[in-house]
């Protein structure tokens, strides 16, 4: 179990020492200046200019769904692209598939990718995918705790542990601004890492004094009497992009286009049937039916809020994740 009051010298090093790997296997992968073509395009040269194989990589998650149904409804091979999800690549590697063109497009969470791009490592952002909510008193991200802990806000966390799947994140970011704009000291804070699934029962165990979670940890968490301490994205950066789709610098343009292209079209139609995407859910992955009928979903859009991504750069930068301010103008796709 790894533990910090706050992002520190040493969790940065950490990230940038992931950063410099993936750059290495940059010499070794093939990811220079020159163009190339989609992973396991293998077709001759006429089916290759009628179906464009394309490989994204990404994880079994909740947000996952709306990539799933864009597949399973044709939207994909209307644009003539053939399109496969691969839940295998692994979140620790998947930048380094990437530039490896092993996978095609990945999935990544915005401080991530603020952080690789920071140390150089040739990237280039695709399109938004899934957003935290705008409105509403809900969200998809929040801190839990025990009814009987006494912390009714985000300025309550002071003082207490609170259980994050990863130091240095989305997560410690905003729960730390959440904090500070509820008045409370974020710098009182002491961030525990433990895996997602884990954070039920240690919080349950006594272990940690609240968790953040996302769905469906969330609905899951409140059905066995946890409370909201904090709506952490809503409370710091509002309809914050969660996941970006991203690829390597060198990707084919017209290749970019036609994938962002179809996945506008899929992600829009996910968003207008969210019964539709809540059976991707059961299907997918193997969640229950009640469950499904229940968490909250992402929202889904290759647009990215950058009101709410300036907010989170500056939160990075602040705390050091990053060595110098980020380049916004790479995230606007507008």
């Amino acid at each position: 179990m790894s533990t910090t009051s706050r992002p520190t010298t040493a969790g940065r090093a950490a990230l940038l020492g992931l950063a410099a790997l993936v750059l290495a296997a940059c010499g070794s992968s093939g990811a220079g200046d020159e163009t190339t073509t989609p992973a396991g395009a293998e077709a001759t040269a006429t089916e290759a200019a009628e179906v464009i194989p394309i490989k994204v990589g990404t994880l079994p998650i909740v947000a996952t769904s709306a990539l799933w149904y864009g597949v399973d409804k044709g939207i994909f091979t209307e644009h003539g692209l053939d399109v496969t999800v691969d839940t295998g690549v692994g979140s620790e590697t998947m930048v380094a598939a990437t530039l490896a063109h092993e996978v095609d497009f990945v999935t990544l969470n915005s401080v991530s990718l603020m952080v690789a791009l920071d140390a150089g490592v040739p990237l280039q952002v695709a399109s938004g995918f899934s957003q935290a909510w705008e409105d509403g008193d809900e969200d998809i991200s929040a801190v839990l705790t025990r009814p009987d802990s006494g912390i009714t806000d985000a300025a309550g966390l002071a003082g207490h542990t609170v259980a994050v799947n990863t130091l240095n994140s989305a997560g410690t970011l905003t729960i730390s601004e959440a904090v500070r704009a509820a008045g409370g000291d974020p710098e009182k804070i002491q961030f525990v890492e433990i895996r997602y699934p884990d954070m039920i029962r240690a919080l349950e165990a006594g272990d940690v004094d609240a968790i953040w979670e996302v769905e469906p940890f969330i609905t899951i968490a409140q059905g066995n009497g946890a409370q909201i301490a904090s709506w952490n994205f809503a409370e710091s950066a509002p309809g914050l992009s969660t996941q970006v789709m991203v690829t390597a610098a060198n990707q084919d343009a017209e290749v970019v286009e036609r994938f962002t292209a179809a996945l506008s079209d899929a992600l829009k139609a996910a968003e207008a049937d969210q019964d539709g995407l809540r059976q991707v859910l059961v299907d997918k992955l193997e969640m229950d039916p009640a469950l499904a009928e229940r968490v909250r979903m992402d929202r889904f859009s290759t647009e990215i809020n950058m009101d709410a991504l300036k907010t989170l750069a500056g939160l990075a930068q602040d705390e050091g994740l990053v060595s110098k301010p980020v380049d916004l103008a790479a995230f606007d796709k507008g």
